[in-house]
């Protein structure tokens, strides 16, 4: 029962911490401008849908970009850095050190990258389950008058 005490006080320890390794203020401001600069480009993505497809791939495409920058670039690292800086503050108070010591000796470390093997699987799958939305939500159509050109049956 210690143990869950212990892990309810140092919860403020860890979270002003993490504010503190986000660059406090910074951190949100970089934050919120990639936000802004992805809802800008899907924006314009949407409205120029119809009449400029090309432009509004690109413009689909830098808002994917910046999402998969921070989905498996930027928070995954931001994680190992975060849990090796802090490693007195997390170990054996919100993170056990070993757990069964015979299997798992070093369980800190095992957690540390199975929650970066979590993450990544996440934004795996989810940027699959995206793109096949997206994919049946805009279906890829011929221009209004445009007809299809004739398709080869393989080589002549």
């Amino acid at each position: 029962m210690e143990a869950v005490g212990e892990f309810f006080r140092t919860l403020p320890q860890v979270f002003v911490a993490l504010w503190e390794f986000g660059g406090e203020w910074s951190g949100v401001l970089i934050m919120g401008v990639s936000v802004a600069m992805t809802v800008l480009f899907l924006a314009g993505a949407h409205l120029l849908r119809d009449r400029s497809g090309w432009l509004s791939a690109i413009l689909g495409m830098m808002a994917g970009t910046i999402a998969m920058w921070w989905i498996f670039g930027i928070i995954p690292s931001a994680w190992v850095y975060f849990a090796d800086a802090e490693r007195d503050l997390l170990i054996d108070r919100i993170i056990p050190s070993a757990l069964f010591p015979p299997l798992f000796g070093n369980f800190y470390q095992v957690f540390r990258d199975t929650v970066v093997v979590v993450m990544m699987t996440v934004g795996l799958v989810g940027t699959v389950v995206l793109a096949l939305w997206i994919q049946r939500r805009y279906p890829r159509a011929l221009a209004e008058g445009e007809e299809a050109r004739p398709q080869s049956g393989g080589y002549k």
